[in-house]
């Protein structure tokens, strides 16, 4: 299951099967949403989800029917259309790719997708990696395999996808203008008063169905497909209503995307700080973990602008804006990179990088990282060692060996 503006799915079952309808039918109804799926998604069963359908065939078994697979696909064909049904060829079998290592697919391609996993499972990811096969990753493949893998996604993508994406998007855009644009339903919107328009609470979401959530979708298709000044016309039509609800995550994300916009487009009149900035102020406004976390989003981005820009210094203050309601580990990251921030500035500001890096070790202190904490205190010794800064340098080497004592470095601990 994909989710994007225009959610989309691929379902597999095998060629061999005697009931393709039946599965298919199963397949849908039990289909898991993504992991950060709400009710602001289209469901599977929607008309506009772009569904393609796919019949696994093994072709070295012995008793592969290749007439039974094409009866399958055009049962299927005849139900839910050509376009959105195919046939994925794999040399599965022991005659294939595991009885001829030098055919199978080079286990690099896949080791550089394979990175490791965050402790206790992170965003929905599990606590360890599954073991290797006993061959290695990708010895049971082969490369043809590959290549039709590669042809059954351009075939998805061409076929289905785009497709349902053109037609949500015109649909969408009627939907938008009947109820939103033109000059008598300003005047109607005006006439009744944001207080006619009462919206949902700051922790609540638009349905997919609702007006203000069919504005956020066609607003984040036309960001997907470079129809940047579309999306920003979209986004401000949609911030109008979610200013006036009261909604401020909604708002706050609608001004984000803006900004995002003005970025991406090469409008040199374009400001995207200004809406980063309202973007940061609203997401203030959320109450709990999730506000805290794209409030700190935003300023990355605004950081990163500066950044890109050669405004370091202004990358840095965005980031220490950003650190003060965070959590200690959070916060010392920001802290950290604000004083990076602060050493590509010309000429350097070396003490207040030095500064910065001081509070990033004592809020890695704070969230028991002692290793970075060391890491900070290490890189500022240096900077200290002045006569003129005797008692903040023995201060520090203090503070460094108590860490490296509770760490059991004993060597650390003598210099």
């Amino acid at each position: 299951m994909l989710q994007t503006p225009a959610p989309a799915g691929l379902f597999f079952m095998p060629a061999s099967t005697t009931q393709p309808l039946a599965i298919a039918s199963k397949l849908l109804a039990d289909a898991p949403l993504p992991l950060h799926a709400s009710q602001a998604m289209l469901p599977p069963g929607d008309s506009l989800f772009a569904k393609h359908w796919v019949l696994l065939q093994d072709v070295g078994a012995a008793d592969m029917d290749d007439a039974r697979a094409l009866n399958n696909l055009a049962t299927l064909s005849n139900t839910y259309g050509a376009a959105n049904c195919s046939i994925l060829r794999l040399h599965g079998s022991a005659t294939g790719a595991t009885a001829n290592p030098a055919a199978s697919v080079a286990p690099a391609i896949f080791q550089a997708c394979r990175h490791a996993t965050l402790p206790g499972g992170g965003a929905g990811e599990p606590e360890q990696r599954p073991p290797e096969p006993p061959g290695g990753l990708g010895q049971g493949l082969h490369p043809d395999d590959m290549a039709a893998a590669g042809a059954l996604l351009r075939e998805f993508a061409e076929r289905s996808l785009l497709p349902k994406v053109e037609e949500r998007m015109a649909r969408l855009n009627l939907a938008v203008s009947t109820a939103r644009k033109g000059f008598k339903n300003r005047l109607t919107r005006l006439w009744k008063g944001a207080a006619a328009e009462p919206g949902p609470s700051m922790d609540t979401s638009y349905p997919y169905h609702s007006i203000e959530g069919q504005m956020r979708a066609l607003a984040d298709l036309a960001y997907l497909l470079g129809q940047y000044e579309f999306a920003v016309q979209s986004y401000r039509l949609a911030a109008q209503d979610y200013l006036a609800a009261p909604n401020s995550r909604w708002y706050a994300g609608a001004e984000e995307m803006i900004g995002l916009c003005s970025v991406m487009t090469s409008d040199p009149s374009a400001d995207p700080l200004k809406y980063f900035n309202r973007a940061y102020e609203h997401y203030s406004k959320v109450r709990g973990r999730q506000g805290r976390m794209l409030a700190t989003r935003t300023m990355l981005y605004a950081a990163a602008y500066q950044a890109a820009t050669g405004r370091h210094h202004a990358a840095s203050v965005c980031l220490m804006r950003a650190h003060f309601d965070e959590e200690a580990a959070r916060a010392a990251l920001l802290l950290e990179a604000a004083a990076y921030c602060l050493l590509r500035c010309r000429p350097a500001s070396v003490r207040k990088a030095a500064f910065n890096l001081v509070l990033a070790g004592l809020r890695y202190h704070s969230a028991k990282q002692k290793r970075l904490s060391i890491h900070c205190y290490k890189q500022v010794t240096g900077i200290y060692s002045a006569s003129a800064w005797r008692h903040i340098s023995e201060h520090l080497h203090d503070i460094l060996g108590k860490q490296c004592s509770e760490l059991g470095d004993a060597q650390g601990c003598l210099q």
